[in-house]
């Protein structure tokens, strides 16, 4: 045997042998060894096998005869067992596998939650570690948009994978999350910063977020969320609501002059002081008009307001905040530079506001209304922000605490323990029962019903109590005052036992099934 192993060793590392095999040669492995088994006997005294000729077909290709070459320090290392380029190959494969990323699958007592947001912030100092009604674990992933990829199908549902690195190597973690919290905006300025595919793909998955992935997808473009303004704007009046006025070019082509001047032009989707231009003038303008035709993208423009201050109302779930923002960088983007911040009590004007666009999208439960307070004493609302504004002031802390205890609310409301609607007396057996024996009392399931009344209650009473395999579609309990059978009251001659006999097993039933 030892011989008939050395020669098949050797045939195997030519390479004039190994190419003449067919293709799929060694993918069959089961049938080949069927086929030596019963074919193929070798015995030290004939080392030669006694085969059928190779049945001739298209050679196997450069790549994977490299593959089934075996390693010459490899033979020599594990002779007789792993000198074949086959098992070579097979050893790769499991390597292989075992570098791809495992689905993290947590069980039914541990819930996964999403938090796409920087590295300043860590959410899993708040999060991690909650209960869910005592029955699940929260566990956290934080990552930013630029870790995230992932899939969703609708047989499998939502897989993420985060990108990231530990003691200079890069590592993979698979994961299906079960929500997710929003806090990093998916679109900025930056080229390539546009992540709506991460939020279409979880949307695709139907996972649930803080805020509704619906509403995140609608704050993508600037302009989509002052329609809404606008709306608002018309159903409270601008007396309550004091939209400031803007103008929308789908591109720089449209881009004529302004009505009036100074202007401020707000290119593509602009935000957090970037993008902005102050325009004083026709002929800057039409300069930056040029600007917005190469980018290829809208711009807004609106009235410029010598501010005094910026206001900043917020609302995290039942919580109000309002802040007052005053620059110091004598520059006339009040969020840009140096600016003291001021907490301010939250007036009926602001909760207005606020309250007004927390009804957007269907609801957002994270949300702040900006405002530039001019030198004519009046308020303008600028734009309105969502689960992704920036905490700011002097109680981070409990805004982010409030963040947390909103998560977790939303987190209970939707894996709610499931209660098990069955009752014992609906899978307890049923006694036999003969004679005047009454049976025991069960209770009774209705289906489309109203709940029963406690025992105490008056109306309990009414309701009379059947066996355990009763059941009533779609229909009202039957009365005791109306039974099914009509009892003869008559007396019952000699001649008549049957009749009596029967009208006493009536009586039994009628006093057994209403449990008189």
């Amino acid at each position: 045997m030892q011989s008939a192993m050395n020669y098949f060793k050797r045939r195997l590392s030519e390479t004039n042998f190994t190419g003449n095999l067919p293709n799929g040669y060694f993918v069959d492995i089961e049938d080949n060894r069927r086929h030596s088994s019963t074919s193929n006997h070798f015995t030290d005294a004939d080392p030669s096998p006694r085969t059928t000729p190779l049945a001739t077909g298209p050679k196997a290709t450069d790549a994977t005869m490299q593959d089934l070459k075996p390693d010459p320090q490899s033979s020599s290392n594990n002779a007789g067992s792993s000198g074949f380029g086959f098992f070579s190959a097979l050893k790769s494969t499991n390597a292989i596998a075992k570098m791809r990323p495992k689905v993290d699958r947590p069980g039914e007592d541990n819930k996964i939650i999403l938090v796409i947001d920087d590295e300043h912030t860590d959410w899993k100092k708040h999060l991690h570690g909650l209960k869910l009604y005592d029955t699940c674990t929260i566990r956290v992933e934080q990552a930013s948009f630029q870790e995230i990829t992932l899939t969703a199908s609708t047989s499998h549902g939502v897989i993420v994978e985060i990108k990231g690195k530990h003691d200079g190597n890069s590592i993979i973690r698979s994961f299906k999350p079960h929500f997710v919290l929003v806090r990093q905006s998916p679109r900025s300025m930056a080229e390539g910063a546009d992540f709506r595919n991460i939020i279409i793909g979880l949307k695709f998955g139907g996972i649930p977020s803080v805020n509704s992935l619906h509403s995140i997808y609608n704050f993508l473009d600037r302009p989509w969320t002052f329609a809404q303004l606008i709306r608002i704007q018309k159903r409270l009046g601008s007396e309550k609501f004091p939209l400031i006025s803007q103008t929308f070019y789908p591109s720089g082509k449209e881009m004529l002059t302004a009505s009036s001047y100074p202007v401020v032009v707000k290119i593509g989707h602009a935000h957090n002081g970037n993008g902005k231009l102050k325009v004083d003038s026709y002929h800057q303008f039409q300069d930056v008009s040029s600007i917005v035709t190469m980018s290829g993208t809208y711009a807004i423009s609106e009235p410029f307001v010598d501010s005094k201050f910026d206001v900043r109302v917020q609302k995290i779930g039942g919580m109000y905040r309002a802040y007052v923002r005053t620059s110091i960088s004598n520059s006339w983007k009040a969020n840009t530079g140096s600016a003291v911040l001021e907490e301010i009590p939250v007036s009926d004007s602001h909760r207005l506001w606020v309250d007004a666009c927390s009804e957007m999208f269907g609801g957002l439960d994270i949300v702040a209304v900006k405002a530039v307070h001019g030198a004519d004493g009046k308020d303008y609302i600028i734009e309105v922000s969502d689960c992704t504004m920036p905490i700011v002031g002097e109680k981070q802390e409990e805004d982010k605490k409030m963040i947390t205890s909103l998560v977790q609310y939303k987190m209970q409301n939707i894996y709610r323990p499931k209660r098990n609607t069955g009752t014992a007396a609906e899978t307890a057996p049923i006694a036999k029962r003969t004679g005047q024996q009454k049976p025991a009392t069960r209770a009774m399931s209705y289906s489309n019903s109203a709940p029963a009344s406690p025992p105490d209650s008056p109306s309990a009473t009414s309701i009379p109590s059947v066996p355990a395999t009763t059941h009533y579609r779609n229909s009202a309990p039957p009365s005791p005052a109306s039974p099914k059978e009509p009892l003869s009251g008559g007396a019952v001659s000699d001649d008549s036992g049957s009749a009596a006999k029967i009208r006493d097993i009536r009586k039994s039933f009628v006093s057994s099934f209403f449990n008189e």
